[in-house]
């Protein structure tokens, strides 16, 4: 079981991240009751905890958006083109750490250029 600790000193298992997940989804609505709903839904945990991880996973998400985090490389189905990417030598996720280890640069380079990809029009967007 994989846990967190936030600044408040509280714990977050994986099994709580998926319950506020499921909830912060559910609960669109931007009212205050939004957040209590949140925290009935993530048991042990207060509005003010739910309010802090969610502020924490706002930044993360900020950091993640200006590139400043990689995008993590969850490996590629068998028969797949493969994401390519690199994991700083860690094996992959899915149990692919040997694919394609000949090419890896040019896997790398081809993965960069992808990630930068095309922003929505306005439209598009709404």
């Amino acid at each position: 079981m994989i846990v967190e600790e936030v600044s408040d000193g509280s714990v977050w298992s994986r099994e709580d991240d998926i319950a506020f997940e499921r909830a912060l989804a559910s609960y669109t609505d931007e009212s205050e009751e939004k957040w209590e709903k949140i925290a009935a839904d993530v048991p042990g945990k207060s509005v003010e905890q739910i309010k802090e991880h969610y502020e924490l996973l706002v930044e993360d998400v900020g950091r993640i958006e200006s590139g400043c985090v990689p995008l993590p490389d969850y490996g590629s189905p068998e028969g797949s083109s493969g994401h390519g990417g690199d994991d700083g030598g860690s094996g992959k996720k899915g149990g692919n750490s040997h694919a394609g280890e000949s090419n890896q640069g040019s896997k790398a380079k081809s993965e960069q250029e992808r990630r930068k990809g095309i922003a929505w029009t306005e439209d598009e967007h709404r």
